[in-house]
Order: C-alpha cells, then structure tokens, then sequence
C-alpha cells in the first residue's frame, strides 16, 4: 500500500510541475496575467504539500500557506474578473493585498523572535492566535469569494466552484479519515481542483480566440468594404452628361433606352453594396451593363466579347469579391483601348479548369508603359500602380484571409513579334471545393 502511495504521489508532483511549466510558457506567450498568478497557485500547493523541497522547517510553513492563499484569491479576481460585476468584491480584493502583506510580515517577525530567541509564552499564543485566526478569515473569505464567484453564473465560473468543491470535501474527508487514507483524499482533491482550472483556462483562451478571430473578420469585412471600387464617379457624371445631350438633340427613344441600361447597372451596384461577396452571375451582369453604357457612350467604338465556358449552376454557386472584374475592365478600356487608333477589342472568357475557374481579361489596347516610359512621364517621380489594380489585389488579399478561400489574380503584358506592347491579359483563379 506504502509502494502504491508513493506512485501516486510522485505522479501528482509530477503533474504539478507539468501544470506549473505549461502555465508559464503561456504566459510568456501571452502576457495574461491569470497565467502567471496560476503558475505562483500551483507553485504554492507544492510546495506546502512538499516543503522540505525548498527547505522550509515547520514553524515557518505559514509562509507558503498564506501567500498560496493570496494567490489563489487573486487568481480568481485577474481570471474571472469579479470586481467589473461586483463593487463588494473589488472593495475586498483592494483590502486584501495589503492586509495580507502587513499580517504576514507581523507572523514573520514574531515566529522569528520565537525561533531565535527562546520559548516565550506571550509570542508562542500570539502567533498561534494569529495563525488559528487567518485560518477562520480564510475560510469567511472564501465562502464570500464562492458566492460572489456563483453570482456570475457563466461556464467559467462553474468550472471554479466545481474544483473548489472537490478540494473542500477532499480536506473534510482528509481530517476525518486520515488514519486509514493519510494525505490521498488531499492529493486526488487538489489534482482534480487543478484540473478543472486548467479547463477553465482552456475554456477562456478558447473563448478569447473566437472574440479575436471576429474582430479581425470584422475588421477585414470592414476593408473589404472600404476597398470595394464603386463606379467611379466621373462615369455617372458621364452618363448623365450623354442621357442631357441627347435630349437636347431630340433623340428620346435614345435617351430612354440608355437611361434604363444606366438605371439597370446604377440599381445592381447599390443592391450589393453592402455584401462582401456576390455570385459570379451577378457580377458579370454588372460588367455586361457597364460595356454596354461605354459602348454607348463611346459610340460603339469598341467591341468586347464574353466567352463563357461554365455552367450556370457554378456561375450561381461560385461567389466573389463584388465589382471584382469591374475596375479592370475600366482599367483596360480607359488605359488601353481609348489610347490605341484601330479595331480596339476587349475579351473576358471564363474557363472550367476542373479544382477552379480561369477568368481572362484581355485587350489589344496599347499595354502597360514601361517602368522606363513612366518615370519620364511623371519627371522622374517614383513608379505608381493603377489604382484599380492595387486595390483589386488588396480586395483580393483581404477575401482570401476573410473566407479562408483561394483567389489568384495575375497579370501578364503581351507583346507582339517585335517586343511591342500588344495589351494587357489579367487572368483570375477562383478556386473551389
């Protein structure tokens, strides 16, 4: 029975360190400060439990009672947070500290005068006296802390007041039967204690890592909103300015016809304004409307193509960032196609590669200038991106972290049989299940 007890013994102190060393690493990882006020608890059930490990004798075992106390008192204010909910219990916690410190240091300077200086029978009762008394405040507190502890009445505080309950039967069990059980009840009763704070700790990381994952997805969703390129405004204007000329010109039907393709597009980019994500339909019925307005608008002096190689179902089920084509079109229209003399042609094709889309857009326009060619046009000034393509490839780096998905875009300058700029190919790969 002695050979089984000592087993079990060497495997609850075993356990102990275990629990002291993991509860360090984390916070020496984290900072919390329940990390380290734990590791000093569990520190301080060792060594009461084994204090001939750090060499402390019996008349000074109080040292290593009173300061696990504190630390378990303060453990559970840094992990529970009692005193936001409860003005009594901060009342206590700022009480607690000092009277603690000047009641252990009177204890310290009295056992010492006892040890030192010969039996005196004054200090021997008062320091028993002290002893007996923060033995029955240790309790009232604790009972006040358990109620104020249950007044949470949140999982966290369940997992306390269950381990708490097993340590108090385990030291009744300990007085009572400690002829036939000696300190067994006390170890199983601390280990569970010490097991149900673990999975309170675990439970509130677990919890603190789901809060910090949303704030970080709404702060994504946030810029994703604000990186959502709307139609720009000199485009509305535009539109407008041509509905106004064509009035004035007396072409009505005309008139009619391109404010309703206007009103169509105007009312597809307000409907998904708010959303972060719209099916790949919807967004290519944005980008037909848009070519149609700027055909119009620019008398059919470009032609464009859609080649559209994927069902239905997967243009619905398939969703992307909204306006995601939209300003690279814009981009190719504007900075490519308007610059060049001829047959000015736009393509996007939309390919099923099997694990993923393949989304082109292309143009013969007069291709991106040179890193060369932009710093004499801007006088030697830094190189700058188009704005629509930076923030299409911020939009799509901001997606692909919020939604855990993959979306590639990639850029490829085309040239002709000389070297010369033949127009820009973007292609995108969506990715999916």
């Amino acid at each position: 029975m002695g050979e089984i007890n000592d087993i079990i013994e060497y495997a609850f102190y075993g356990a102990l360190i275990f629990q002291m060393s993991f509860m360090f690493i984390l916070y020496l990882q984290n900072r919390k400060p329940y990390y380290i006020i734990y590791t000093f608890y569990v520190l301080g059930v060792f060594m009461v439990m084994e204090p001939k490990i750090v060499g402390v004798i019996h008349a000074y075992i109080f040292l290593l009672e009173w300061t696990t106390v504190l630390a378990y008192f303060l453990f559970l204010e840094s992990f529970l947070e009692i005193s936001k909910q409860s003005e009594r219990f901060k009342r206590f916690i700022y009480y607690l500290k000092p009277t603690a410190v000047v009641l252990l240091c009177i204890q310290l300077a009295l056992t010492f005068l006892k040890e030192n200086f010969g039996p005196m029978d004054s200090i021997d009762e008062l320091v028993h006296k002290i002893d007996e008394y923060f033995f029955y405040a240790t309790f009232i507190a604790g009972a006040f802390t358990l109620y104020e502890t249950y007044q949470l009445k949140n999982v966290l505080s369940r997992y306390i007041l269950i381990g708490t309950g097993i340590l108090l039967i385990s030291l009744i069990l300990n007085r009572l039967f400690y002829d036939i059980f000696n300190v067994m009840p006390i170890i199983f009763g601390t280990f569970f204690e010490l097991l149900l704070f673990v999975a309170a700790i675990g439970y509130k990381t677990n919890l603190l890592e789901i809060e910090k994952r949303k704030a970080q997805e709404q702060l994504m969703r946030t810029t994703l909103m604000a990186l959502k390129d709307q139609m720009s405004p000199h485009f509305i204007a535009n539109c407008l300015n041509s509905i106004k000329l064509l009035i004035q010109q007396k072409k009505e039907k005309e008139a009619i016809d391109y404010l309703t393709e206007f009103s169509k597009l105007h009312r597809l980019v307000v409907e998904h304004f708010q959303d972060v994500k719209v099916s790949l339909r919807k967004e290519l019925d944005i980008c037909k409307l848009y070519l149609e307005m700027e055909r119009f608008r620019f008398k059919q002096s470009f032609n464009y193509t859609f080649d559209i190689q994927v069902d239905d179902n997967l243009l619905t089920f398939i969703e992307v960032p909204p306006l995601l084509f939209q300003p690279i079109i814009e981009n190719a229209l504007w900075h490519g196609l308007m610059k060049k003399e001829g047959t000015k042609e736009l393509l996007l094709r939309l390919e099923n590669k099997g694990d993923h889309l393949a989304c082109t857009i292309e143009d013969n326009g007069v291709g991106r200038p040179s890193p060369k060619q932009v710093l004499q046009a801007e006088g030697g000034t830094k190189n700058r991106k188009s704005t629509g393509i930076a923030n299409t490839q911020e939009k799509i780096s901001v997606y692909n972290e919020l939604f855990h998905n993959r979306l590639d875009m990639e850029l490829i300058d085309k040239v002709d049989k000389t070297g010369q700029p033949e127009g820009l190919k973007v292609v995108f790969t969506i990715f999916f299940d």
